[in-house]
């Protein structure tokens, strides 16, 4: 009686320590759900049309606007490429599609002190994701290195202290996309592990490829072990 009065004690603390990131977990799984369930009833009673049928209002719209931008001024075209134009966030900032994330990325100071450099990181932390002091910038050689939260102390002031806590969700051949310094860079995820957080090789930097590490901790609201992606430059 004991031991289960104490383990639903710690049970019941836990997830109320951690709502925000647990929360976040359920409604992604909720929301998977229902979409997958709604796209097999919707598959199972759809029509496949042929690829003439398919085709032909693309080429229909395509011959269309051809002939509005040769018919068009100047003036109006010049405006229509403004209104295609992709525009670039002012700051640095990673955006995941899958888990519908657009977070700033915090760059910090080195020090040759861990402790330091620990409370540096934690800081930063509060203010998105950080950019490790270790890495290289984005479509250089090496490693782009950048770490957030899953959960955090719920008392903590930053307001991203859960950003990750989905990141578990990220699969390979996902894309990641990264602003930085007014230019998009897209990396493509291969690879996915768990390690023990003295497992300081994910800092590595590789000097033949541009790649992405993300990290955070696992299991959520714990930070037994580190959560690694790694993705690969491809635009």
């Amino acid at each position: 009686m004991f031991l289960v009065t104490v383990g639903g004690f710690w049970g019941t603390s836990h997830v109320v320590l951690n709502y925000g990131a647990f929360e976040q977990i359920v409604v992604f799984k909720a929301q998977h759900l229902k979409a997958s369930m709604f796209a097999g009833n919707a598959s199972a009673a759809q029509i496949q049309p042929r690829p003439s049928q398919t085709l032909a209002p693309v080429r229909e719209k395509i011959a269309t606007k051809r002939k509005l931008a040769r018919k068009a001024k100047p003036r109006d075209r010049a405006k229509q490429l403004l209104l295609d134009m992709e525009i670039y966030p002012s700051d640095n900032r990673i955006f995941i599609p899958k888990i519908n994330k657009n977070v700033p990325l915090v760059s910090v100071p080195n020090h040759k002190n861990w402790k330091s450099l620990e409370n540096t990181i934690q800081k930063g932390l509060q203010n998105g994701v950080v950019v490790h002091p270790v890495s290289r910038d984005p479509g250089q050689l090496g490693n782009f290195f950048v770490t957030g939260h899953s959960s955090y102390y719920a008392w903590d002031r930053g307001k991203f202290k859960d950003v990750f806590a989905l990141l578990h969700e990220v699969d390979p051949g996902d894309q990641v996309e990264v602003y930085w310094e007014g230019k998009k860079y897209v990396y493509l995820m291969r690879e996915e592990k768990v390690v023990p957080p003295t497992q300081i090789s994910v800092l590595n930097q590789p000097k033949n490829k541009s790649i992405l590490t993300l990290m955070t901790c696992t299991p959520v609201g714990t930070n037994k072990n580190r959560l690694i992606l790694v993705g690969d430059l491809v635009s």
